[in-house]
């Protein structure tokens, strides 16, 4: 639940940070207050049902997901394919080697991965295992190491780019559309989180675990699709 409301915050405002790459001198005020107003209305927007939105939101999701990819090799193929080196468990072996007690330490910027994990198998019970296993292994999980392939690439010949490594690596042109595509992909992860945090507190409640509130059913297809207005309205106040 915590992921829940921390995760469509910062999906949001690392989208908006990339107006910093087009305009080096905005505020940060403007980007926080621009990250605000969207995560307000997607909170407003849920009292009507969310079970209208996925018919929009699976086409972002893979155009997003491709256009990871296509950067990514683009990067890969322009700047520095030797990082693919990096798949080799040698270099795993050698970097505790070498750094030995830091790089067990250092080990710690992975934390948002295991978010990430969190998310996904909180939203697990909306899909069918078979699914959630094609989806990932032949769309997501391909077009997402792709992604990351190519910003390693593109770091190792720029380093200043990786104070901001997508928007960044992005090819020529791509800029613009990249913030586009990455604040609608934000908005779709933050629903889902959004979703899944209902769900899971409708659990809770269900097992006698947490006080009663009121639940609403906001679908009369699709099961599990529930909004609580006391959640969602907590969350805009605060």
């Amino acid at each position: 639940m915590a992921d829940g409301i921390l995760t469509p915050a910062q999906s949001v405002l690392g989208a908006i940070q990339g107006l910093e790459v087009v305009k080096p001198d905005i505020t940060n005020g403007l980007i926080v207050g621009v990250s605000c107003a969207i995560l307000v209305v997607l909170y407003v927007l849920q009292p009507l049902g969310i079970h209208r939105l996925p018919s929009t939101f699976a086409p972002i999701d893979i155009v997003w997901l491709f256009f990871n990819a296509i950067c990514g090799i683009y990067n890969l193929a322009l700047f520095d394919w030797r990082v693919l080196k990096a798949f080799s468990p040698y270099f795993t072996g050698e970097w505790f080697v070498r750094n030995g007690t830091t790089g067990w330490i250092n080990l710690g910027g992975i934390l948002l991965a295991f978010t990430g994990v969190e998310a996904l198998f909180a939203d697990l019970g909306a899909f069918s295992r078979r699914a959630v296993q094609i989806s990932w292994l032949f769309l997501a999980y391909p077009c997402l190491l792709l992604a990351y392939i190519g910003q390693a690439a593109y770091i190792s010949q720029n380093k200043g780019a990786y104070s901001n490594p997508f928007f960044n690596s992005l090819p020529p042109g791509t800029l613009i559309w990249g913030i586009i595509i990455a604040v609608l992909a934000a908005v779709v992860a933050s629903q889902a989180l959004i979703t899944s945090t209902f769900q899971l507190l409708s659990q809770v409640m269900h097992s006698s675990y947490f006080p009663h509130i009121q639940l609403i059913y906001t679908s009369e297809k699709f099961h599990g699709q529930v909004y609580i207005p006391v959640a969602n309205w907590y969350v805009i106040e605060g």
